[in-house]
């Protein structure tokens, strides 16, 4: 048996549709549509990358954003170099043992090949690139692989333009490497293609501007000479086909920025924690906070400055004993995963714009970044950030759709499975046994609700949680805002 993953960055499972996506369709009817699949959080492509990768949460794995702060620096996840700055080639980056690992260890063959960042590449087929497995970074299969075939094949391209976008040209490199590979050379045990598209695309146009969605028709039609070729191949060879996505997206509906807000209060924000600055903030979605010699003193007064204001959704502070957060008025960073030597001391979503004006789009949330308004943004918890693709099709899945909670991290422990090899005990996904047409009618888990809630005079936050068979699984947050009217009376603002 073997196994073909693409993931489409970005894609929501909501976008598919018959006259866009009429080859995701057709695969979506073949196969076995997960009905209840989740992102890891933060809700971010490196994030993600790690999760696939590893089989597990951002606490395990360390990957703790996109860009985090570290050792006392900076590091952008985008560069490749930068994550090596954490350990090196061999370990330390991730403190999860990688499928690309475990592949490398017993013999087996992994084919990785990406569009997106060379980090996020790096971090997907972690232990395969560094051995000379068949790996290609698109944009630079000379410098981030040393596969004498992958490097035979990449000579033979033209080019790419520098920085494209919209990435049609790049995504479409991704398919000719592959299936110039699978002409030439035995299918391997596993393949990882990732496509930047249709991410590039929503954060430049939003999800449903039509140069968006004609984005999404032409990932669709690559897509769909994967089909074609899958057709032909995967009886003989036992070929699993599945499509996934890292995460999904939220729109951008209004605009703030963090450092400002806490400069103006009076704290001292810097890119580092040196020359008596008080706290290094790293935006996006989900804002991360690391203060002056994590003084709690400080942190408790750079919260109750945040807390008050209208764009703040829910926080996430350091695990204490028995499970209680560091900060008053936080869940501890256990509640959504995200407890690591790495994680900031401070973290928290930026809320959704429904809080301060209901009539808005009730996918709107606020952002702290380059983006306009408008556009796609991911990295929070709302059901739209969290929500992922997965379809699974061959002759080792059942068909039709499946209900029960599954996430992005329970994809390396049903491959490994698949491929008859061990999980390491670093994985906190499990095997998606209920997708297996050997145990189809088998009787599911209950799904029990074990969302958290913390709430003070101003609002109160839940994040919705299901527990699966033991394993968590993030929904989304629903926040309750309590407004004065003036009169004694209040009024309430649901949002998700």
């Amino acid at each position: 048996m073997k196994f073909v993953v693409v993931v489409f960055d970005g894609l929501r499972p909501d976008q598919l549709a018959e006259k866009v996506t009429p080859n995701l369709c057709a695969f979506a009817k073949l196969g076995l549509v997960l009905g209840d699949h989740t992102a890891s959080f933060p809700s971010e492509t490196r994030v993600s990358s790690a999760a696939l990768a590893t089989g597990s949460h951002a606490g395990r794995h360390g990957i703790v954003a996109n860009k985090f702060f570290a050792n006392g620096a900076a590091i952008d996840g985008a560069s490749l170099p930068a994550l090596l700055s954490l350990g090196s080639r061999q370990g330390g980056v991730m403190t999860s043992v990688a499928i690309g690992e475990v592949l490398a260890k017993h013999g087996k063959t992994m084919l990785a090949i990406g569009s997106q960042s060379q980090g996020s590449w790096g971090l997907s087929n972690w232990g395969n690139w560094q051995t000379g497995g068949p790996a290609y970074w698109v944009h630079d299969a000379q410098r981030f692989g040393s596969n004498p075939i992958i490097r035979g094949i990449a000579s033979r391209f033209p080019e790419l333009p520098t920085a494209e976008q919209p990435a049609l040209q790049t995504i479409k490199r991704v398919v000719d490497g592959f299936l110039s590979y699978v002409t030439s050379e035995v299918v391997p045990e596993l393949t990882l293609l990732w496509l930047s598209e249709p991410d590039i695309s929503y954060h430049m146009f939003g999800l449903v501007h039509p140069s968006a969605r004609h984005v999404l028709s032409k990932v669709d039609q690559e897509f769909g000479r994967i089909l074609d070729w899958w057709e032909g191949t995967r009886r003989s060879d036992r070929v699993q086909l599945i499509a996934a996505s890292d995460h999904g997206h939220a729109i951008i509906g209004k605009n703030v920025c963090v450092a400002d807000y806490l400069g103006k209060a009076g704290f001292k924000v810097a890119d580092t924690l040196e020359a008596g600055a008080d706290v290094v903030v790293k935006p996006q979605r989900a804002v991360n906070l690391w203060v002056r010699d994590q003084d709690l003193g400080l942190l408790g007064e750079i919260h109750d400055c945040l807390s008050a204001a209208p764009w703040y959704g829910v926080g996430f502070s350091r695990t204490m004993a028995g499970e209680i957060p560091r900060i008053v008025g936080t869940l501890p960073h256990s509640a959504v995963m995200f407890e690591h030597a790495r994680s900031p001391d401070l973290s928290f979503v930026l809320g959704d714009c429904a809080a301060t004006d209901p009539d808005c789009n009730p996918e709107a949330v606020f952002y702290d970044g380059s983006y306009p308004l408008g556009v796609g943004m991911h990295g929070g918890l709302t059901s739209y950030e969290l929500s992922a693709l997965g379809i699974f099709a061959g002759d080792w899945f059942r068909q039709g759709t499946l209900t029960t909670p599954t996430g992005i991290v329970d994809l390396a422990p049903t491959i490994l499975t698949g491929l008859g090899l061990p999980i390491p005990v670093t994985v906190q996904g499990r095997l998606i046994e209920e997708a297996l047409l050997s145990c189809e009618g088998m009787p599911s888990d209950h799904v029990e609700d074990v969302s958290v809630s913390v709430s003070n005079s101003v609002r109160s936050a839940k994040v919705r949680r299901d527990s699966y068979g033991g394993h968590l699984y993030l929904k989304g947050t629903d926040y309750q805002w309590f407004r004065s009217l003036g009169n004694g009376d209040q009024s309430t603002v649901h949002t998700r």
